[in-house]
């Protein structure tokens, strides 16, 4: 798995603010899971590897043919093909979804800004910044800090990921008729002292990651 790096996503992020009410849970919506912390998000091309092209208004993620022609900046990813979201959290609860295609080599999971993005372990979840719930060929597995833990592979084609800052935890959601956790991820304490980013590896030609559009 390890030596799974090098890749890359295109356009210019919009405007998106998160709508987040305590003292709620998510229940139900079109897309199987209700969202009364709704996020909209889009990827922030400044960290996207020059292998990740990014479309549909920064609303996609996939791999390139080429590398793009991306500015040099420090926050970009230059080892392994990830990208994170335009927004980072410290507080609130914040629920989001994305679609998966060709889930055989993917990764969904948070990371925060100190993450390193050039280095040999800028790869999510093999450093102390970053979670990674990755499915790599037929398995999925949680990563953090280089260590792994194997899960039961849920298979989705869409996933929902509720990060709740008050109570350091991250659950992670097959989206189907209804939504089913299959992942929480507890964070040490103190969590949060700088704002964590939904963060996204893509390695395959033909997988990509979209966000969904969520409705309140």
């Amino acid at each position: 798995m390890e030596n799974l790096l090098e890749y890359g996503v295109k356009e210019k992020p919009r405007d998106c603010s998160p709508a987040a009410e305590p003292n709620q849970k998510p229940g139900r919506q079109t897309s199987g899971l209700s969202t009364v912390y709704a996020t909209e998000l889009t990827f922030d091309p400044s960290t996207a590897h020059k292998r990740i092209a990014l479309t549909e208004n920064f609303t996609k993620a996939s791999v390139s043919d080429e590398h793009i022609n991306y500015p040099d900046c420090p926050g970009r990813f230059a080892v392994c093909s990830q990208v994170l979201a335009s927004k980072g959290f410290s507080t609130g609860r914040h629920y989001w979804e994305v679609r998966l295609t060709n889930i055989n080599f993917i990764g969904v999971g948070l990371a925060y800004s100190s993450m390193d993005r050039k280095g040999p372990t800028s790869r999510l979840g093999r450093n102390v910044q970053s979670w990674c719930v990755e499915w790599f060929d037929v398995g999925l597995s949680v990563w953090h800090n280089s260590s792994e833990t194997v899960l039961a592979n849920p298979n989705p084609k869409r996933v929902g990921v509720l990060l709740d800052c008050e109570a350091g935890t991250a659950t992670f959601y097959r989206v189907a008729e209804r939504a089913y956790p299959f992942h929480t991820i507890k964070f040490p304490y103190p969590a949060f002292l700088e704002a964590i980013y939904p963060a996204f590896w893509i390695f395959s030609n033909g997988s990509s990651i979209t966000f969904c559009k969520m409705q309140q």
